[in-house]
C-alpha cells in the first residue's frame, strides 16, 4: 500500500529516505579503560560489558551469522556513529570507517567492499549488525568461552569517540512516536523503520522494508485539515474510502470507542497484494487523523497483532512526557526543505508544501508559491543584462495597463550577489499579484527564484519572501558537479524563426513559431493543438463549410450559457489569404466561467469535404502588440497548395 495515497498528498513525498525511528532500550556503562571484554550469548538477553550486565534485545544467529544489537558495539568500543540518508550507518573506530545500509549485504571497510550473509535490520526496535565483520575491523578478537558457550569479544576501546555520539538511539527513554506541531501520539511501531515522512509531516509511514514491492507490514499516519465543523460518521468513512486502493474491498466497518475517543474503523483485503489493513479515522478540531495498519495473511485476523499499537493512538500531545519522541518537520513554524538531486535549502512556513506536478523545485501554500531553477551561462552574459532582458521579455508579453511598479533591487545572499526583479501584474479587475524574482550568477550557472503571492497580503508575504530568502542555500558547487549543459528555452530564444509545418491530408502549409510547443503536432491528423502560453492554436477538420460554421457561432453566442459568460463576435468577414478565400470570424469572451478573457480568431477555409479551421486564442492580458503581431504573421502563412 499505499501509493495513491502519496498521489493524494501534494508534492508531498520526498524522493529520498527520511530519518530512522528505532526503539530505545536500556543504557549502557561501559569501562572507560583501553581494554574491553564483551560477553554475549545467542538467544540471550544478557550482555557483559568488562563483566557489567546490561539487558539488550537477545543476539541471534542467521545464515551462520551472528546478529547483535548495533549499541553494543558502539558502547563497548567507543565507536562514533552517523546516520545518513535515513539508511546509512556510518562507525568511526580510530582510523577505521565501517560503512553498513539497512537491506544490503556489502560492508565497507574504509573504502574496501566486503560482502556479508545477512544486512543491518531493525528488530523490535533494535538495530541488529552482523557481529564478526564489524569487531574484526576494529581488530578485536572473537572467540567462544567453551565452559558458558559465550561469545568472547576483546578488544580496546577507540582513542576518541568519532563523530555521531556512540549510540543511534538518542531519544532513551522513549518508547512512543508523536507530532507536536500536528498534536498526536502512537506507541513505536515496533520492527519497522521510518521510511516516509512528507514535506511537512502530514504523512508518515513505517514499513519492514523501504522497497514498496516487498512490504509486507506497514504503519501509517495522516492528517487531513477538514474544517471546523464536525464530520458525520459517514462524511469521516468518505475521508477513509479516499485512501482504498482500486482492488480494495470493505471486509468489517463500525464505530468504536477505544480510551474514550470515538473513531470510525474499517478493515480492508486487497486481492493484488493479499495485504490485510485496519483503517481507523477520529476527527479533532479541524484536523481528521487516520492511522492505517496493513499486513499481509490469509484471514483479517493477520491484524490482532497490531490492536494494541492501534489502540495507542491519541489525537494529542503532550510536552510534559518525555516517553514520546518528537519526530515532528516543523520548528518553531517552519519546515527546512531540501532538495537533493537540485541541491536547494529553504525554510517556509508550516502551511508550505512541495508541488510534485513540477519538474523543479516548487513549493506552494494556498496563495504564494516560490519556485527554483537554474541554467547555464551563455559566454559574454552578465547578471546585469539578463535582469535586463527578463524585464523587458515580460513587458512584451504582458499589456502596460496591467503591470506597474517595477523595481529593480540588488542584495547580497548566501550564495553571493543578486538582483531582485519586482514588479506586479492582473489578469484583470482589482486582484493584483506581486512577483519578486531573484537573479544570481554562480561558477557556471545562473540562478532563478521566484516569489510571487496576491498583492493584498503583501505584508504577511513579503515577511515570508524576506525569511525565505534569508535562509535560501544552494549547494552550487553540487550543480557543478551533477549537471552539464542545461540550456534557457525562454530567455535568449528569437521569437522571429518560424518553422514550416505541411498537411499533405489537407494540403496546406503554415509557418509556426519555433517557440510554439506542439502538443498534438502531427498535421496529418484530424486535429492539430500547440500552445504558446499567452494562447493556443488549434486546427481540424470540419463536415461544415465555412458559411454554416459562421451561422453557427451566430447561434451559439446568442444561448442563455455564452451570455452569461460575455461570448461576443468582433467581426464576421471574407478574407483572401494568399490567394485562398476564407471566412474570418473573431469570438471575444469577457467573463469565461473556467478561464481568462481572451479573443479567439476562426480561420475557416472551404474544402471538397467541408472545411479546414485554424483557431487561434488570445488572452487579453497578453494581447500585446508583440503578440498580435506574431499572431497576425501566423496566420497570414497559410498557404494552400
Amino acid at each position: 500500500m499505499k501509493w495513491n495515497v502519496m498521489k493524494r498528498m501534494i508534492m508531498l513525498i520526498l524522493p529520498a529516505l527520511l530519518v530512522l525511528s528505532l526503539l530505545p532500550a536500556a543504557a549502557f556503562a561501559a569501562d572507560e579503560s583501553s581494554q574491553v571484554e564483551v560477553r554475549l550469548k545467542a538467544g540471550s538477553k544478557t550482555v557483559k560489558i568488562d563483566g557489567k550486565a546490561s539487558t539488550v534485545e537477545a543476539p541471534y544467529v542467521s545464515a551462520g551469522t551472528t546478529m547483535v544489537p548495533l549499541k553494543v558495539i558502539t558502547n563497548a568500543f567507543g565507536a562514533g556513529l552517523k546516520l545518513e540518508n535515513g539508511n546509512v550507518l556510518t562507525l568511526t573506530y580510530n582510523d577505521r570507517k565501517v560503512i553498513l545500509t539497512f537491506g544490503s549485504k556489502t560492508v565497507k571497510i574504509n573504502g574496501a567492499a566486503k560482502t556479508v550473509a545477512v544486512a543491518p535490520i531493525v528488530v523490535k526496535g533494535s538495530t541488529m549488525v552482523p557481529l564478526r565483520v564489524i569487531v574484526e575491523a576494529f581488530g578485536a578478537k572473537i572467540s567462544v568461552d567453551s565452559a558458558t558457550k559465550e561469545t568472547v569479544i576483546i578488544g580496546v576501546r577507540a582513542q576518541t569517540s568519532g563523530q555521531g555520539g556512540t549510540s543511534i538511539d538518542s531519544d532513551y527513554g522513549k518508547t512512543k512516536v508523536g507530532d507536536s506541531y500536528y498534536g498526536w501520539t502512537l506507541n513505536y511501531p515496533a520492527g519497522l523503520v521510518q521510511v516516509i515522512q512528507s514535506d511537512n509531516g502530514d504523512f508518515v509511514k513505517w514499513a519492514d522494508t523501504a522497497d514498496t514491492s516487498k512490504v509486507a507490514a506497514q504503519v501509517n499516519v495522516i492528517i487531513e485539515n477538514v474544517g471546523d465543523d464536525k464530520l458525520t460518521s459517514e462524511e469521516q468513512r468518505d475521508v477513509l474510502y479516499a485512501y482504498y486502493d482500486e482492488d480494495e474491498i470493505t471486509v468489517d466497518k463500525r464505530t468504536i470507542t477505544v480510551n474514550g475517543h470515538t473513531f470510525e474503523k474499517q478493515i480492508t483485503y486487497t486481492k493484488d497484494t493479499k495485504m490485510y489493513y485496519e483503517y481507523r479515522g477520529i476527527q479533532n478540531g479541524d484536523h481528521y487523523y487516520i492511522v492505517i495498519a496493513g499486513l499481509k495473511g490469509t484471514d483479517k485476523s493477520v491484524l490482532n497483532s497490531y490492536q494494541a499499537l492501534l489502540n495507542s493512538f491519541t489525537p494529542s500531545y503532550s510536552e510534559t512526557d518525555k516517553t514520546i519522541k518528537n519526530i515532528t518537520k516543523v520548528k518553531d513554524g517552519y519546515i527546512t526543505f531540501n532538495d537533493k538531486d537540485y541541491g536547494l535549502t529553504v525554510k517556509l512556513p508550516a502551511d508550505w508544501y512541495s508541488d510534485s506536478v513540477e519538474s523543479t523545485p516548487t513549493y506552494v501554500n494556498g496563495t504564494d508559491v516560490l519556485a527554483y531553477s537554474f541554467s547555464s551561462i551563455v559566454a559574454g552574459d552578465t547578471l546585469e543584462n539578463w535582469a535586463t532582458r527578463r524585464e523587458a521579455r515580460i513587458r512584451e508579453d504582458i499589456i502596460s495597463e496591467n503591470l506597474r511598479n517595477f523595481a529593480t533591487t540588488t542584495q547580497k545572499i548566501k550564495d553571493g550577489q543578486a538582483i531582485i526583479l519586482s514588479y506586479e501584474y492582473t489578469y484583470g479587475g482589482n486582484t493584483w499579484f506581486t512577483y519578486h524574482e531573484v537573479m544570481f550568477i554562480s561558477g557556471s550557472y545562473r540562478y532563478s527564484i521566484d516569489y510571487g503571492y496576491p498583492s493584498s497580503s503583501a505584508t504577511k508575504s513579503n515577511a515570508v519572501f524576506k525569511q525565505a530568502l534569508a535562509s535560501l542555500d544552494v549547494d552550487t558547487a553540487f550543480v557543478e558537479k551533477s549537471f552539464g549543459q542545461v540550456e534557457d528555452e525562454f530567455d535568449l530564444m528569437d521569437r522571429s524563426i518560424r518553422v514550416t509545418k505541411r498537411s499533405t491530408t489537407n494540403g496546406y502549409s503554415i509557418e509556426v513559431p519555433s517557440y510554439w510547443q506542439g502538443l498534438q503536432n502531427n498535421f496529418n491528423k484530424d486535429e492539430v493543438v500547440y500552445t504558446y502560453g499567452s494562447g493556443e492554436m488549434a486546427i481540424f477538420e470540419s463536415e461544415a463549410s465555412a458559411a454554416d460554421l459562421t451561422a453557427s457561432m451566430r447561434e451559439f453566442v446568442s444561448e442563455p450559457d455564452q451570455v452569461a459568460e460575455g461570448y461576443t463576435i468582433k467581426d464576421s468577414s471574407t478574407i483572401t489569404i494568399n490567394g485562398k478565400t476564407a471566412r474570418k470570424i473573431v469570438l471575444y469572451t469577457s467573463k469565461p466561467e473556467d478561464d481568462l478573457p481572451n479573443t479567439q480568431t476562426l480561420i475557416a477555409f472551404d474544402t471538397s469535404g467541408g472545411s479546414v479551421v485554424f483557431i487561434f486564442s488570445l488572452y487579453d492580458v497578453h494581447a500585446t502588440s508583440s503578440n498580435t503581431k506574431i499572431i497576425n504573421d501566423t496566420i497570414q502563412s497559410i498557404r494552400f497548395n
